[in-house]
């Protein structure tokens, strides 16, 4: 991205906070600072990622390095109605040599249809999740809140996702004329419930010395849905 393109995508679309807005003050503060900018992935350090698993629905990854206290926030992505064998895929061909994986307490629930949880079936595509302590939303909030200051974006693989943290909003009461309580569930959710697991997730994370997770070997085709597939320890 250009400078000339990093102020029409940045600081023009952002100088005006979306009302409610969660994290403006904390994003505006990060731009300013240029810690939006090119974050390389250190092939010498683990890449950790932090999931909100959609059932239906979207499904959001932070990818995360650790550099002392800084946090490096190297990519993102997001898709819809995919299964996990399709996330597996794209996390495989990205090629990055990965530590952890934190999912929400609700990936140990059991499916109807299979009797697994999402849990297992990760864990049989080669993929081990750590579950993520399950916290009241405003707590996971604060503490996402003091993250940001710590992290460093990239510029152009976080795009989506910083878009969808600028927007995570509460929603204004007329009535009492203040702001409601709860978040508003909408497009931007899926980013702003990722990253408050990545806060959660890594302040819970005591020991980055685990070694790298057990993946899948495939010839799995994430962006075109083609090929053969067999997953293997």
């Amino acid at each position: 991205m250009t400078p000339d393109q990093y102020d029409q995508e940045f600081e023009c679309s952002w100088v005006a906070n979306v009302p409610g807005a969660i994290y403006g003050k904390e994003l505006q503060e990060l731009l300013e600072e240029k810690r939006i900018t090119k974050v390389p992935y250190d092939p010498s350090s683990k890449v950790h990622t932090f999931w909100d698993l959609g059932i239906g629905d979207s499904t959001a990854i932070w990818f995360v390095q650790t550099e002392g206290r800084a946090i490096n926030v190297i990519d993102y992505i997001e898709a819809r109605n995919e299964g996990l064998p399709y996330y597996v895929g794209v996390l495989q061909r990205k090629g990055y040599l990965y530590g952890d994986h934190w999912a929400p307490h609700d990936i140990e629930v059991r499916e109807l249809g299979s009797g697994k949880s999402r849990r297992e079936v990760a864990w049989d595509l080669g993929l081990n999740f750590r579950v993520v302590p399950k916290l009241p939303i405003e707590d996971g909030i604060h503490a996402a809140q003091m993250l940001i200051p710590r992290c460093w974006f990239d510029q152009d693989k976080c795009k989506v996702g910083l878009e969808a943290l600028r927007h995570y909003h509460r929603a204004y009461n007329e009535k009492t004329r203040s702001f409601r309580t709860s978040p508003v569930h909408d497009w931007s959710s899926h980013a702003a419930d990722a990253w408050r697991y990545c806060a959660v997730g890594l302040k819970e994370q005591k020991d980055w010395s685990h070694p790298p997770q057990r993946f899948a070997s495939s010839d799995y085709n994430p962006f075109t849905h083609k090929g053969d597939t067999q997953w293997v320890s």
